[in-house]
């Protein structure tokens, strides 16, 4: 890179610069279009002997000023008076009569450390204070969030979310439509997105529908008499289900309306007895019957829990 593109490489730029004209670091930094650091890299590079410490400048005077620790410090502190509260980095500088952030790097590495050393409350950089819009508390974020941040906590989060996205306020909103109940005829309400397959105001008559439309013929299942004979031994079995099954549906406990069902379809062994025995038979009511029919519920299979 040519020293015309860098001046601050040159060695007799920076002893006139430094040592003839008495300019800190951070002053010829700002002049030549780099920072103070690297001026004090250069410095070295050249044998050029430092000043310690290196005098800081004061914003807007055409020749360096140093400034003590204290005096930097006095200024810090009347700025945070007159702000009323500790001032950011950004707000000492824009004030009247400040020093500059080169003034600040003479004595401190970092505006914590003068804020520590002025006795005032330490900024955390890039952070901002907001008010938490659920339970009011005031909690910190980092400035980029500001705008998208609402809530102090996860908790609040939830409770906003709840307020802010129910009902109509939720983009995926749609009112309910009304229906008619294909079985008693009653009136009800269900979502938009079931409007196709909702046909029932509740399960209770679904059921009651699907018992009457699908009985005898109607059922997929349905065989001709002959067909649906279980075996010379089956009236005593189904008997001996119930009273092992103390004449109580197997799955919401009734004792109505009891049937007794084969676990393993009937039609699935080739032999009678095998498929009446004990372990493949269990009692259940005509409703909770028809939810195994229409797999609503499921029941394990028997043969390795009921004894002979």
């Amino acid at each position: 890179m040519p020293v015309s593109d860098s001046p601050w490489r040159d060695r007799e730029t920076l002893y006139k610069l430094y040592i003839e004209k008495e300019l800190s670091a951070a002053a010829i930094g700002e002049k030549l279009g780099c920072t103070n650091v690297t001026i004090l890299d250069w410095l070295d590079c050249h044998d050029i002997e430092k000043r310690d410490p290196d005098p800081p400048t004061k914003t807007g005077e055409d020749h360096p000023r140093s400034i003590t620790r204290k005096e930097l410090l006095e200024d810090y502190q009347r700025v945070a008076d007159e702000l009323g509260k500790t001032p950011t980095q950004s707000e000492y500088n824009q004030h009247e009569n400040s020093y500059t952030w080169s003034a600040i790097r003479g004595h401190f590495d970092s505006m914590g450390e003068l804020q520590d050393a002025a006795g005032l409350e330490r900024l955390r950089k890039g952070r901002v204070n907001l008010e938490c819009e659920v339970c009011g508390d005031e909690f910190e974020v980092k400035h980029s969030r500001k705008q998208t941040r609402r809530c102090c906590s996860q908790e609040c989060d939830i409770e906003w979310r709840k307020e802010a996205y129910s009902g109509e306020k939720n983009h995926n909103y749609k009112e309910n439509i009304e229906s008619n109940c294909e079985w008693c005829g009653e009136t009800y309400s269900a979502p938009q997105y079931k409007e196709s397959n909702t046909r029932f105001c509740s399960q209770d008559c679904m059921i009651a529908w699907r018992t009457e439309e699908y009985s005898g013929e109607g059922h997929p299942r349905w065989k001709d008499n002959d067909d649906y004979y279980r075996g010379p031994n089956w009236q005593q079995q189904r008997e001996k289900a119930r009273d092992r099954d103390d004449h109580e549906c197997r799955n919401c406990g009734g004792e109505e309306q009891l049937q007794v069902h084969h676990i393993t379809p009937y039609e699935s062994f080739d032999d009678y007895e095998e498929a009446n025995r004990l372990q493949n038979l269990i009692t259940l009511c005509t409703s909770c019957h028809h939810k195994l029919e229409w797999g609503s519920i499921t029941v394990q299979s028997g043969l390795d829990l009921f004894a002979e």
